[in-house]
């Protein structure tokens, strides 16, 4: 084998790979389960965004860290797992090292001509390995903020209620 072929034979893996390299960085395609839990993040409800905002304010029962009107964003502190919401069916409480945060993201718009919001919860889940490494993110099970979307809508139905009433 001359000097040249073994020269572009040890060179061959790399030409392979800088050939396919802006393949290699590019972004999947978004998957159906992504798409389902990026819908169950989100509700629209038929009532002003300050009503929403009300709302959410009513119902969360966590500090909260900035709120900003204007951009319709509420994000709470972080809040240690064995301080937080527990599902029904845990029977034990969560590790020490969890922690997650919500964010709340309200859009005003109009649907079908009627004033309506649209509110996106994010529960950003952490665990804590030790304190020298990063933070490894959990996806949410959903529960938690499904509950809040409940919660939410049952306060805009008591408010529409007594508005009737009174």
């Amino acid at each position: 084998m001359s000097h040249t072929a073994r020269w572009i034979s040890k060179l061959a893996p790399l030409f392979l790979v800088l050939a396919s390299g802006c393949t290699l960085f590019d972004k999947p395609p978004d998957t159906g389960d992504k798409i389902i839990k990026k819908a169950s993040q989100q509700r629209i409800f038929f009532a002003p965004m300050d009503q929403v905002w009300r709302a959410a304010h009513t119902v969360l029962k966590y500090t909260i860290a900035t709120e900003n009107p204007d951009t319709g964003v509420i994000e709470t502190e972080y809040i240690k797992g064995v301080d937080g919401w527990l599902a029904p069916d845990q029977k034990r409480p969560p590790s020490a090292g969890l922690r997650y945060k919500l964010v709340f993201i309200m859009a005003k718009g109009k649907t079908d001509g009627r004033e309506s919001t649209r509110l996106t919860i994010d529960k950003r889940i952490e665990v804590l390995r030790d304190f020298f490494s990063e933070p490894d993110a959990i996806e949410s099970d959903g529960l938690e903020e499904s509950v809040l979307f409940y919660r939410i809508e049952r306060e805009l139905v008591i408010n529409e209620a007594l508005k009737r009433a009174g």
